[in-house]
């Protein structure tokens, strides 16, 4: 079986994929500092954290005012038993309809470089559309970079994303919804991200 293919099964298994995917990242040290720093920030923001997967990064926020939403049933299910106390929601936050008040702080980190074009816009703005105005908006994703080392280029070749952009597609793509008032690219382990901080209208 071709290293990609078995690379996409172990993405289809929640428990495999959420611990083994920590060891080229170190932990997400460098994702989760970012993400801490800005909600120290906000003081105690609602948030919504769009595409959540495997509640990764839930335990970084209060569980009154956490909200994780993703696609994939059986991450939700894995992000329920690992974080009873707050809440998962199954759904496509692109048209998921939420009754609660709106969000302080919306997450989008590692959905996008999944989707194309069209599919992203339409996540961006359903997540967007689920913050108050003024609201912070973080997108965090892969990026692609031309002098990335080997390992980087491995974990790329066998991530489940198949639409890595370069930072100025990145921010040329978010900015059709929601324009980027700060960004960085910064390394997590062998990985190369791109966060674009934005503030909605």
């Amino acid at each position: 079986m071709p290293l990609r293919d078995r690379a996409d099964r172990l993405a289809e298994r929640p428990l495999l994929f959420h611990y083994l995917r920590k060891l080229p990242e170190m932990n997400y040290r460098a994702t989760k500092a970012r993400i801490a720093a800005i909600r120290d920030s906000l003081g105690r923001p609602r948030v919504l954290d769009a595409g959540c997967g495997t509640g990764e990064f839930a335990h970084l926020f209060d569980a009154s005012t956490y909200v994780g939403v993703d696609v994939c049933e059986p991450y939700v299910r894995f992000a329920r038993r690992r974080s009873p106390r707050l809440r998962f929601e199954c759904a496509d936050v692109a048209t998921w309809k939420w009754d609660g008040p709106s969000f302080d702080l919306v997450l989008v980190n590692g959905v996008l470089h999944h989707l194309d074009d069209a599919t992203a816009l339409a996540v961006l703005r359903g997540s967007a559309a689920l913050g108050r105005p003024g609201a912070t908006l973080l997108v965090i994703e892969d990026v692609e970079r031309r002098a990335a080392g080997v390992g980087t280029r491995l974990v790329h070749s066998l991530d489940h994303g198949r639409f890595i952009r370069t930072s100025a597609n990145w921010e040329a793509l978010v900015s059709r919804v929601v324009p980027v008032e700060r960004s960085e690219s910064y390394a997590s382990g062998l990985c190369p991200y791109h966060l674009m901080l934005c503030r909605m209208r």
